[in-house]
């Protein structure tokens, strides 16, 4: 995985280093440097109102496969506390077992919590606020200014929307 390292232009501080992920978050990627007060894009952080939901985000047969497979990892966690001969040492007969444990309890609990929330429509309202803050804070012509000033990618039709001119 690729390490990112962003500074600030105005006074060269260390602002963010992350390594880039499939993880989004929803909320405004306008920062101020801490040091300066210089303003800055955060490449973490996206408007959904722009960029919109990731098409697999309501997808519940992945969360499915997840729950599975964590079931199925479990059940060799507990299967594996029964084993006394796993070519280890004798104090580290636990480890294996445990391991698999916890995976598997994680996995499938992860899983089953995804499903239930996109069953419910918990993760639809959700995003569906998020996608209204980012709506409010689109409506508002000097945010899309800034957020244009500092390389985010605006769409016409909201540049339109707001009022503001446009080449393209």
């Amino acid at each position: 995985m690729e390490e990112y390292e962003i500074r600030c232009k105005g006074c060269g501080k260390r602002l963010l280093k992350y390594i880039k992920t499939s993880v989004r978050k929803y909320k405004s990627p306008v920062k101020s440097c801490s040091k300066c007060g210089m303003r800055y894009a955060d490449p973490r952080c996206h408007e959904i109102a722009i960029e919109g939901i990731p098409s697999d985000t309501f997808r519940i047969s992945s969360y499915i496969f997840l729950a599975v497979a964590g079931a199925l990892i479990l059940y060799r966690g507990i299967y594996l506390f029964g084993m006394h001969q796993m070519g280890t040492p004798e104090t580290m007969q636990w480890l294996l077992p445990t391991l698999f444990t916890v995976i598997g309890c994680i996995m499938l609990l992860g899983g089953l919590t995804e499903c239930i929330l996109i069953v419910t429509g918990i993760k639809r309202r959700r995003f569906d606020k998020l996608t209204k803050e980012s709506e409010q804070r689109l409506a508002d012509k000097g945010y899309v200014y800034l957020l244009q000033e500092l390389g985010y990618q605006i769409p016409g039709k909201i540049l339109v929307k707001v009022g503001h001119m446009y080449e393209g």
